[in-house]
C-alpha cells in the first residue's frame, strides 16, 4: 500500500453508489457523483480488473475504487 505525501487531484469517471444488504432494505451506505475527488493513495488488489485501487475522498466518503475509474489531473 503507498499513502501519498499529498493527495492528487482526479476525476470520477461514473457515478457510484452502494447499498446495504436486504436484511437493512438496501438503504443507501454511500452515494458519490461523478466529478472532482481527492486520491489519497493506492494499493495492489486482485479485486479490481486492473489490479491497482485508489483511496479517493469525495462527499466526505473515503473509499477504494479501481484506478480506471479515476483520471488524475496532476
Amino acid at each position: 500500500m503507498k499513502i501519498y505525501d499529498i493527495p492528487l487531484s482526479g476525476f470520477l469517471i461514473n457515478d457510484l453508489v452502494a447499498y446495504e444488504s436486504d436484511e437493512n432494505d438496501n438503504q443507501i451506505v454511500y452515494q458519490i457523483k461523478k466529478g472532482n475527488v481527492q486520491v489519497l493513495g493506492e494499493f495492489r488488489s486482485v479485486k479490481y480488473d486492473s489490479g491497482i485501487a485508489y483511496i479517493i475522498f469525495a462527499n466526505d466518503e473515503v473509499i477504494s475504487v479501481d484506478k480506471d475509474m479515476v483520471k488524475l489531473k496532476d
